[in-house]
Formats: structure tokens, C-alpha cells, sequence
């Protein structure tokens, strides 16, 4: 029997069955229903002039909709003022405690349209989802879906949408995004947790039940990532030099300086041993030992005095050279991303994602350039001895590459659960049940699996109130699920030898020494008394360093692989045809 009208004695069901933590309710048949529904616009209760069916539908994921039809009065109503109004639609029940009611949609009416002819304004309603989430600021999106999120994958999120933002974090969460009866945005897993209801036999509408089957095509399995991370290696090699006057036998007064006193010669400076240095591409480093001629006083055996200005003289000299340049690293990972029984069932069904990343730190900027006399505090040495600094962003690279490895095992999960159970009940058996919760059907088949959509037909005018219910049923299979973070670097260190001490020769005129040899590294220069015959032509006071050669594969870029998968284990829901 239908009831229209006000709904008296009558109390709210919104949590009617209990929650999802509960025990399971078998669902009774009732033998007769005495029920209405209610139909609020704004304040106003227009069940009176609900012409037709009124329909609410709810699906994970998307905005509930509502859509039902009004008869105007002959009196004038203003409809372009309806836009915008609030509305609720009540399904109400006779029991023996009283009328009990349960709101079955909360929200505003989006665009009426009118039939003049009939006089009928046809309404349809939204629980408006998407304007809900486009209002939030940033931080209260992440709070509420979480996920995992980056520009580097995603575009900054500046003059974007807030619904596509909200979208692309839950590319990385099992679950759905949608707003309850009553307003609280929330995210549902995925995951079918303990059945709320059981539909035993004879519970549904004849002739009600479907099945249908997720097709192979679209049951992805396996995801191929190949994900590039390029950054600048700072390096510093150090090369050591020695220099010493080819006169001399030590470093003490006595073995060198008093030695070379008693057959002087042209002496390269301090100045001129760091300035080859530079043309060489090397910074003088801290540490260097210089060997230089005393100043002015008495030295010597037997004493002699001696009259000299200039500090700054070399008789021997140990120096080490920093040469600095930027060696541009590409870390390639190949990642895969599947589910194992299903790739064994029926072949892989793949898909193919990727994604570059190259280092924001501006550190390399400066350094070829940048005056130093030290290695950096936070270099460290490689195989041959290099100082290395890699501009490497490890939580920028992490967040990255768990957005898409979590994007990868979402979509796995996603593609698995295509199958769908759907059937009739009277909405008097499906009061209580939401897209939260998890229902288990026996009538005919044998299903298990998280609730997808509910859909709602009050026909007033035919005396019926039919739900639809439809089961989301995950199939797939496996126990193991590999935690989804990024493998170790792969392995970029270059080979070669560490760099040897290098003895500068030195090449001077007026002791057997005829010609001048301008590719000779080290000292060159005169004596300050010359052998009978010593060509009158001076060699030039100079010191001279040349680099060693570096290999090119120390400057090119190095690109490094390695390879990873990561098996997803797919719930297995219960669906016995």
C-alpha cells in the first residue's frame, strides 16, 4: 500500500544494519510493504506533485544523482528560482514501532526543464561531487584522499583543477572518492571487507540478476615503467706535483740551499708554480710544501753571509692540484609492476608507462669556477680517488617513482575487479547497505564483493520501490605484495687508475744543456755562470704544468641500468556461477 503525505512518528534509519564492522544480517523477505518516499525542495515537501518515477543513483566514484518530475499548479511558479535549491529524497516504512525513514539522497537541483504542454517540470539533482571537491584547498584534498602525489609526474597544481588534482592522487589509492548521505566527502577501499548483508535464496526480484564478466583486453596485468633520473656529478680530481732543483740533496739549510748557493741558478717563485697550475685547469689545494731560499742573514758551514729580499724563491716544491668538472649521470630503472597468477592464467596484458626527471639543484652552476682549496664536506672518494658530490634529489626521486609504481598497482587492482553482480531487491531489503560496505548474494549465484553502485525507483503512481544493487568482484589471486620502492642507484662508478705523483724535470742552461725543449714540462732557466761554449741565447725563466689527459668517459655522460618487478597479489572475491 502506498502512503503519501507527511511522514508522522517517524524516525531516522540513515545507519540502519549496523556498520561495516558488524555481524552479518541475513535479509528477510517481508511478506507486504507499506512505504512511501518524500521528496523535500528547499523547505517544501513537493511529494505531493511528484509525477512518475523519482530515481537515485549512487556509484562509486561519481556524484549521486537524483532525477524526478513536478506538476505545476495552475498558479504561477517561478522554476528558473529552483536552480541551486536543496533537495532530499526520504524512503519511508510502516513497522510495528512506527514509520521509520531513511534518506536515501541529499542535494541541489541542477537544471529543471520545463514541458509546457503537460505542465511537468522535469528535475534532476546532484549530490555535486566534483564542485564539493573543486572548493578545497590543497592540503584538505591530501587530507582526505591521500595518495601520492608530485609535479614531476603531475602538472603543477597553479591555475589547475582541484577534481583533476583530487584524480590524479587517487591514480595511487585502492579506493574511490565520493560523498555519503549527509555530506562527508571519504574515500572507500577497494578491498571487500566482512559481508554486512546475506541475500539468501528467493531475495530477489525474478528475473533481476546479472553477470557481468571483466573482458581479457581490459584485465591489465602487467605495467612496464621506464623511469630516467638525470643529475650533475660534481667531481674533483687531484693531481700531485714534485719539483725539485736537480742540485740539490734535502730539504734541510745545508743539503739544499747551501748546496745550490755554490753553483746558482734562476729559481722558479711560488707565483709561477700556481699560475701553471691554473693553465693546467688546477686550483692550488691547502697543504702544499714549499722549499724556498732563507732570507737575508748567515747561514751555511762555513758561515756566510747571505743578502736576500725575496720570500718567495723555490728550490723544491710539493704540490697537490684540484681540477673540477660536472659529469652529467642518467639513472635509467626499468620497473614492472604485475600480478603473477594473473599474467600464468591467461598471458600478459600489458601496459607501457614512463617518465624523465632531470635535477633542479643549481649547485653545478658555479662549480668549474668557484675558487676552492679544499674538497667539498659532503664529497666522497671514489675508485680512483676522485672527490665526487652527486646532485641527486632521493626524496624528490622517491615520491616520483612512488606515484607511479603506485599508479601502476592501483590500475593492476582497478582492471581486476571489472566484474559485476547486479540485481533487484524491494528497497525495504536494501535499507542500511552504502558504498561502503561489502554484501554477499546466494540467490541463484554465489557473489561476495564490495558494494559499486545502489539505485533507487520509487514509482509512485505503480506502487513500487525496487533497489538495484551491483557488487564490484575482484578476481586474480596471489598472497605476495612487494613493497613498491625504488631499487638502489645502479651502479655509475667509472673505471681507470688513480692519478700518480708527477715529477716535474727541470731544464737549465749552462751545464752541458745546448737546447731549449719548449714541450718539457717543470723548470726552465739559466745558470748563473756558464760552461766555456754555452750558447749566448737565454732559455726562458718559466714553469711548466700540463694536465694529464682525462678520458672521455670520466666527462661524457654515464648512463646506468637496472631492472626490478613487483608482484601484486589481486583479491580474490567469491563468484561461483
Amino acid at each position: 500500500m502506498l502512503i503519501n503525505g507527511a511522514a508522522l512518528n517517524t524516525v531516522a534509519l540513515n545507519t540502519l544494519g549496523g556498520g561495516q564492522g558488524s555481524a552479518m544480517e541475513p535479509v528477510a523477505v517481508p511478506q507486504s510493504v507499506l512505504w512511501s518516499c518524500r521528496v523535500m525542495l528547499g523547505t517544501e515537501d513537493v511529494t505531493a506533485k511528484v509525477a512518475g518515477k523519482v530515481r537515485v543513483e549512487r556509484e562509486e566514484g561519481a556524484a549521486a544523482i537524483a532525477e524526478f518530475s513536478l506538476y505545476l499548479p495552475d498558479d504561477g511558479v517561478d522554476v528558473v528560482g529552483w536552480t541551486g535549491r536543496s533537495v532530499e529524497i526520504f524512503y519511508l516504512e510502516s513497522r510495528e514501532s512506527g514509520w521509520i525513514e531513511e534518506e536515501r539522497f541529499d542535494g541541489w537541483l541542477e537544471q529543471p526543464s520545463y514541458d509546457p504542454r503537460n505542465r511537468i517540470v522535469s528535475c534532476a539533482a546532484t549530490d555535486r561531487l566534483q564542485d564539493l571537491v573543486e572548493a578545497m584547498e590543497i592540503d584538505a584534498i591530501d587530507t582526505v584522499v591521500g595518495g601520492t602525489w608530485t609535479a614531476d609526474v603531475f602538472e603543477a597544481t597553479e591555475g589547475r583543477s582541484r577534481w583533476d588534482y583530487a584524480t590524479e592522487r587517487l591514480a595511487s589509492v585502492a579506493g574511490s572518492l565520493d560523498r555519503s548521505v549527509g555530506g562527508v566527502l571519504r574515500v572507500t577501499p577497494w578491498k571487500a571487507q566482512a559481508p554486512l548483508k546475506r541475500f539468501g535464496p528467493g531475495s530477489t526480484i525474478d528475473g533481476s540478476l546479472s553477470v557481468d564478466l571483466a573482458k581479457l583486453s581490459d584485465r591489465i596485468n602487467q605495467v612496464e615503467i621506464t623511469f630516467s633520473y638525470r643529475f650533475s656529478r660534481l667531481r674533483e680530481r687531484h693531481q700531485a706535483y714534485n719539483w725539485q732543483h736537480p742540485d740539490i740533496q734535502g730539504w734541510s739549510v745545508d743539503n739544499s740551499f747551501c748546496i745550490w748557493r755554490g753553483n746558482s741558478t734562476e729559481l722558479p717563485t711560488i707565483e709561477m708554480v700556481e699560475e701553471a697550475l691554473n693553465s693546467a685547469g688546477y686550483k692550488l689545494l691547502s697543504g702544499a710544501e714549499f722549499l724556498t731560499v732563507p732570507l737575508s742573514g748567515v747561514y751555511c758551514d762555513p758561515p756566510q753571509a747571505w743578502n736576500n729580499q725575496f720570500n718567495n724563491l723555490l728550490l723544491a716544491a710539493n704540490v697537490v692540484g684540484g681540477m673540477r668538472w660536472v659529469q652529467p649521470i642518467t639513472e635509467k630503472y626499468v620497473l614492472t609492476v604485475e600480478a603473477p597468477t594473473s599474467v600464468a592464467q591467461a598471458g600478459p596484458v600489458l601496459r607501457r608507462d614512463g617518465e624523465a626527471l632531470e635535477s633542479e639543484l643549481k649547485r653545478s652552476e658555479d662549480w668549474e669556477s668557484a675558487e676552492f682549496t679544499d674538497p667539498e664536506p659532503d664529497a666522497v672518494q671514489d675508485a680512483i680517488e676522485d672527490y665526487l658530490v652527486d646532485l641527486r634529489e632521493e626524496d624528490r626521486l622517491a615520491t616520483a617513482a612512488s606515484c607511479l609504481l603506485e599508479g601502476a598497482r592501483v590500475s593492476i587492482l582497478g582492471a581486476h575487479r571489472g566484474n559485476k553482480v547486479a540485481w533487484q531487491v524491494p528497497t525495504t531489503m536494501a535499507l542500511g547497505i552504502d558504498l561502503v560496505h561489502t554484501v554477499l548474494m546466494e540467490d541463484r549465484i554465489q557473489a561476495q564483493g564490495k558494494v559499486f553502485s545502489l539505485i533507487d525507483e520509487f514509482d509512485l503512481q505503480g506502487q513500487t520501490a525496487i533497489s538495484t544493487i551491483t557488487l564490484a568482484i575482484s578476481r586474480g589471486g596471489g598472497t605476495i605484495d612487494d613493497p613498491t620502492t625504488l631499487p638502489a642507484p645502479p651502479a655509475s662508478d667509472v673505471t681507470g687508475t688513480i692519478p700518480a705523483l708527477i715529477q716535474l724535470p727541470t731544464q737549465l742552461r749552462g751545464r752541458g744543456q745546448m737546447t731549449y725543449d719548449d714541450t718539457l714540462d717543470g723548470f726552465s732557466g739559466n745558470y748563473d755562470e756558464l760552461d766555456i761554449g754555452t750558447p749566448t741565447e737565454e732559455f726562458p725563466r718559466r714553469h711548466q704544468t700540463t694536465a694529464p689527459e682525462v678520458p672521455a668517459e670520466h666527462r661524457d655522460e654515464f648512463t646506468a641500468e637496472t631492472a626490478k618487478t613487483y608482484r601484486v597479489a589481486i583479491p580474490n572475491d567469491l563468484l561461483r556461477l
